[in-house]
């Protein structure tokens, strides 16, 4: 009986020959031949001899792999911590480079300039390895962020907001828009190295809007339409929410222009306070939580789903909202994301 055909040790990686040296000796102790031990494992039977010669002398454990030291490092301690903080911090463009991300000729040229050590790419490619960098895919930020309007929001304005709103026992709401549609694809899948996996996909775009509203409570509001939100859209929505509360509602939401249209302005006139509106500081969607639930219901629902038609669309977003809504423990652990946690 041949399992194995003579091999080349080469080919193959240091933990299967260990299984194999390892194996063979327990063989040959059940009381096989080191003949037919060869012939299961594709070995001269005088490599058998050899491995019950190592483990009679030191045991098993003389024929485990032993580790393989790596190519030295053409970088010092100091010099690959240096570089990672480079790398982790700051982005090529700082260097003059021209691009916003990461490449392994870029880094390659980064290190000839600060540390004058030439490194070739795949060098460069097993250096980032060894120091755990790894290719990932950035988040965008907002070149007009400003941190100081940031700061104050998080340390001046919202403590206010939250203070007003116990003064009046209103409940303080977060709330934003997105829109979703078929052809929307995010996440990841299995399958052999360098052979990409094709999915089943529609060739229609359909599109819905949704609007939502959270507490830190854990309370959920949602509202989902092929309509796209204007200022009428969106003061139906205010007077739905409004409709369902016996206290007074505070509103904090993004500054899209819908939300300032005359019409919003007009209603709110007409509640006399019971819907108060605050805007976030410009370009910072991180300062509110629904953004949150648009990863949940977007990234992590419909893109893992083949949805052909509009009315399967808006089936799938509303069932992934009203399962959310109907957590209210979940909608409470949006509120842990370090970014908002600023909203408890």
């Amino acid at each position: 009986m041949k399992i194995m055909k003579n091999f080349d040790g080469r080919s193959l990686a240091h933990s299967t020959l260990e299984y194999i040296r390892i194996q063979a000796v327990k063989a040959i102790r059940r009381g096989m031949s080191a003949r037919e031990v060869g012939e299961i494992f594709g070995v001269h039977r005088s490599k058998v001899y050899e491995w019950v010669k190592k483990a009679e002398k030191k045991g098993l454990a003389a024929l485990n792999a032993k580790p393989v030291p790596g190519r030295k490092s053409m970088l010092n301690e100091q010099q690959q911590k240096v570089l990672a903080f480079l790398v982790c911090v700051f982005t090529p463009l700082d260097f003059e480079f021209g691009t916003i991300l990461w490449t392994t000729e870029i880094i390659r040229t980064l290190i000839e300039k600060e540390f004058s050590i030439c490194m070739s790419r795949s060098a460069v490619g097993r250096l980032l390895h060894k120091i755990d960098l790894t290719p990932q895919r950035p988040i965008r930020r907002a070149v007009e962020r400003d941190p100081v309007a940031v700061d104050n929001w998080i340390n001046n304005e919202f403590p206010k907001i939250k203070e007003l709103a116990k003064k009046e026992g209103a409940t303080i709401y977060f709330l934003d828009e997105a829109s979703v549609r078929t052809d929307y694809h995010a996440g990841t899948t299995w399958s052999f190295e360098g052979l990409t996996p094709v999915i089943p996909a529609t060739g229609g775009r359909y599109r819905i809007n949704m609007i939502a509203s959270i507490t830190n409570e854990g309370e959920m509001h949602f509202q989902i339409g092929p309509q796209s939100l204007n200022g009428d859209t969106f003061v139906e929505y205010l007077k739905n929410l409004a409709g369902d509360a016996s206290h007074p509602i505070f509103i904090v939401t993004d500054g899209y222009s819908a939300h300032h249209a005359k019409v919003v302005k007009e209603y709110l006139e007409t509640t006399n306070g019971k819907v108060k509106m605050f805007f976030l500081p410009t370009y910072s969607p991180h300062l509110n939580p629904v953004e949150l639930v648009w990863n949940n219901i977007k990234s992590q629902g419909i893109a893992r789903y083949l949805i052909r038609s509009l009315n399967e669309l808006t089936k799938k977003a509303t069932e992934l909202l009203e399962s959310l809504k109907a957590m209210p423990e979940k909608v409470r652990t949006l509120f842990q994301e370090e970014s908002v946690q600023y909203a408890l």
